[in-house]
């Protein structure tokens, strides 16, 4: 949830929210005949499928027919017992280091890289990302401010935004920026099964590797919502998952921040690390600019790196 100033924070049940739109995941045991399925020409499977054995299906950008180039992913996947299902919504206290770090990040940092999670970033890094589950009309913008400042960023997209805005998406990877997957539908991930998991992930890096020529590597969980299991998931898939060690309420564009307190709530928060914010506020648009100026002034690369 967001408190009074903004911030993100873990609620009561540990599930932090924004607009956005525990079960047990089955072992996985890849047998060949999803393979098999696959190199066989099975006409049932679609790009980014994921057959009962854990294989995913590719889609071959010479002839459309689906293989098992990319099956990789999923087959070699073994299931860790002792990883935790409990969903664990991330969210940062108020309490800071002697760098101005927010503590859970820190704290996170040393509990997760071992499974592929990062909470902060490298000494004198702002890593600066955006999230994209839909366009409203200043992504453009934010665009021409990275390309003035020569910054990069990283956006996380979904199926949805990458079909409604494909000149934007292929603006962002054409201009140098990274573009990290956001799960085709932006589901709660430990609500769903391991094969589930897979679909979400695989169909959105199918599509974009496909429509794109890109593969993605970097993944951010829907809502912030993660477990052990799902955060393994992800690694065991390629993926690097970006959390965040600032954000605040920029999502909600029924509740207008001014500007300068905007900005100047960003700046008293500066530390090396993942900086949130959302594409649909004005706001962001706005104060880009000005942001990363102070930013640099104060000796921080800003840059798509970790």
């Amino acid at each position: 949830m967001a408190t009074d100033d903004g911030e993100y924070e873990a609620g009561e049940d540990g599930v932090v929210t924004d607009d956005h739109a525990d079960t047990s995941a089955p072992e996985a045991d890849p047998f060949e005949s999803g393979k098999d399925r696959i190199e066989e020409g099975d006409e049932s499977l679609r790009p980014g499928d994921v057959t009962d054995d854990g294989i995913v299906s590719s889609k071959n950008d010479k002839d459309e027919k689906v293989t098992s180039d990319e099956a990789a992913f999923a087959s070699s996947y073994i299931t860790k017992t002792s990883l935790s299902e409990k969903k664990i919504g991330w969210g940062l206290g108020k309490e800071r280091d002697s760098s101005n770090r927010p503590i859970d990040a820190v704290r996170a940092e040393e509990k997760y890289s071992s499974l592929g999670g990062r909470f902060i970033a490298s000494d004198g890094t702002i890593c600066l990302t955006f999230d994209e589950g839909y366009e409203n009309g200043y992504t453009a913008s934010i665009l021409d401010t990275l390309k003035e400042k020569n910054v990069k960023a990283v956006f996380f997209v979904t199926y949805d935004y990458c079909k409604s805005a494909p000149e934007l998406v292929r603006r962002m990877i054409d201009e140098g920026h990274t573009v990290g997957n956001h799960t085709w539908s932006h589901p709660s991930m430990p609500d769903l099964t391991q094969k589930e998991v897979w679909s979400e992930v695989m169909k959105l890096h199918e599509y974009v590797k496909n429509e794109f020529g890109y593969e993605m590597t970097l993944f951010r969980f829907p809502k912030g919502e993660f477990s052990e299991r799902t955060l393994d998931d992800l690694h065991n898939l390629g993926y690097t998952s970006l959390f965040w060690s600032f954000a605040y309420a920029d999502w909600d564009t029924s509740r207008h921040t001014d500007p300068a307190e905007a900005l100047a709530r960003i700046e008293d928060s500066t530390h090396s690390g993942i900086y949130l914010l959302h594409a649909v506020s004005d706001t962001n648009a706005e104060i880009l600019g000005p942001l990363i100026d102070y930013w640099k002034e104060q000796g921080y690369t800003v840059e798509a790196e970790i």
